[in-house]
């Protein structure tokens, strides 16, 4: 009797156009190298039995691409938006750390504590959220292989999910542009990490 595995690449959108604080709320179309980016980051060929994405614009745009050429099933998953930001997004980030910069600092050193943005999405909430769609993307049936399309704050949650450590250690995870991160489980183990950054 085989054991099952479901594979899970995450990807996060490239480079985007403004260059402004954006969540949950506030988007920005992707630059060209935004594109290459995250194209780069791909393995030949087509190993996804699906795509899942962002419905923001800066993932969702790739993903219907990639889906559109590879002729795969793509779904639009809300809850793997960006951490919403409140009041700071859309604002330059040279303003915000000039104007907010001790609270930015915070909401970085421990985004747990309690230190959202104004009017933002409190980080508790956020990872909930995150958590209950990786949850049900784990346990889809038939398991298989799925590219994940989302934002630096979803894979950061994701991953600290995955291993374990505490939230005051989140910006420790450097997630840049176009970064790939695969995460795979076997029959009824634990996920577990099989790169970060890294290429298939």
């Amino acid at each position: 009797m085989s054991v099952s595995r479901v594979t899970i690449d995450l990807l996060r959108h490239g480079e985007v156009a403004d260059a402004v604080c954006l969540g949950g709320d506030r988007d920005a179309p992707l630059t060209p190298r935004g594109w290459v980016q995250m194209h780069s980051a791909l393995p030949d060929g087509s190993p996804w039995d699906g795509i899942v994405s962002s419905p923001l614009g800066r993932c969702a745009a790739f993903a219907e691409a990639v889906a559109t050429r590879l002729g795969l099933e793509l779904r639009f998953e809300p809850r793997l938006r960006e951490i919403g930001f409140g009041a700071w997004e859309g604002h330059p980030w040279s303003e915000l750390w000039a104007l907010a910069g001790e609270r930015l600092r915070q909401f970085q050193r421990d985004p747990g504590s309690g230190n959202p943005a104004p009017g933002g999405e409190p980080y508790a909430e956020f990872e909930q959220r995150v958590g209950e769609a990786w949850q049900e993307l784990l346990e889809t049936p038939g398991a298989g292989h799925w590219l994940v399309v989302t934002h630096a704050g979803t894979m950061r949650a994701i991953l600290r999910r995955v291993l374990g450590f505490p939230v005051h250690r989140l910006f420790r995870i450097h997630v840049p542009y176009g970064c790939l991160s695969r995460i795979q489980r076997t029959g009824m183990d634990l996920p577990a990490l099989v790169f970060h950054r890294g290429t298939p």
